[in-house]
């Protein structure tokens, strides 16, 4: 009995050493990682060409956020090597990591790059690369990005919903106003359903008025007020309400004293 008490003590002991073990490993590591995440800090301070090089040589860093945060500093210090830095870093294991090198791509793209930009703002499996991705592509006029906001207006993750509606706001030419319409009333994030009134309104398109009327009776104060703000903007601008449709025929009526037909 007390071998197998002391046995089991000793199993016992042995996990809760491992647990500790492991966890002060993970403080360790993630310590030195914010300590080469501060070392790169300092080197983009002093621009040399060698604390460059040792710049560069942190995105083969096992550490995501060092990797990340090479790119970024690498930016500050010489922009066209930050971005072939980016662009082989969009075949990076880490979706964060692609991220952040899409943020330093976005910037004047070249036309090879635009289309690999678009291919990732709707086919990247990380969420946080297709919202950066909508972004980059925003500007580029609808020739460029295509199908992108139509895509990412339907995407399963609210972040890259909310990229494209805020880009549709400034930038209407992209947007499918039917989408948008019926996002000012399902989407189930409010700030979404925000963006989608405000793009409604940046549309100039009579049919956004059936979005915005919709939008009116929503619970949230904010989407309430936004609506009705869109609403008085297309008015301003002129834009007329679509013609109400024609009421319904009425039914066929029988001459006074005619029976109705048998089997009708």
């Amino acid at each position: 009995m007390h071998i197998y008490s002391d046995r089991r003590a000793y199993s016992e002991a042995v996990k809760a050493v491992a647990i500790v073990i492991l966890i002060v490993g993970i403080g360790g590591c993630r310590s030195r990682a914010d300590d080469r995440i501060a070392r790169a800090h300092e080197l983009g301070r002093n621009p040399t060409e060698p604390n460059k090089n040792r710049v560069e040589k942190l995105m083969e860093d096992d550490d995501r956020d060092v990797r990340a945060t090479a790119l970024v500093v690498m930016g500050g210090m010489d922009p066209p090597r930050a971005k072939r830095m980016a662009a082989a870093a969009l075949s990076d294991r880490d979706g964060l990591v692609r991220a952040a090198a899409v943020s330093i791509l976005s910037d004047a793209p070249a036309p090879e790059m635009i289309r690999t930009l678009v291919a990732l703002a709707t086919d990247d499996p990380v969420w946080q690369v297709r919202a950066r991705a909508v972004d980059a592509v925003a500007p580029l006029g609808r020739e460029a990005v295509g199908e992108v906001f139509s895509r990412a207006l339907s995407d399963p993750v609210r972040h890259v919903r909310r990229a494209a509606l805020r880009a549709c706001a400034e930038r209407s030419f992209s947007c499918p106003v039917d989408r948008l319409s019926a996002l000012v009333v399902e989407d189930s994030d409010w700030e979404n359903r925000v963006e989608a009134a405000r793009a409604l309104g940046a549309s100039s398109d009579p049919n956004a008025y059936a979005g915005l009327d919709a939008a009116a009776r929503d619970p949230n104060e904010f989407v309430r007020a936004t609506a009705a703000g869109a609403r008085r903007a297309l008015e301003r601008a002129a834009i007329p309400r679509p013609p109400a449709p024609p009421p319904p025929a009425p039914p066929p009526t029988r001459p006074a004293g005619e029976k109705p037909k048998a089997g009708v």
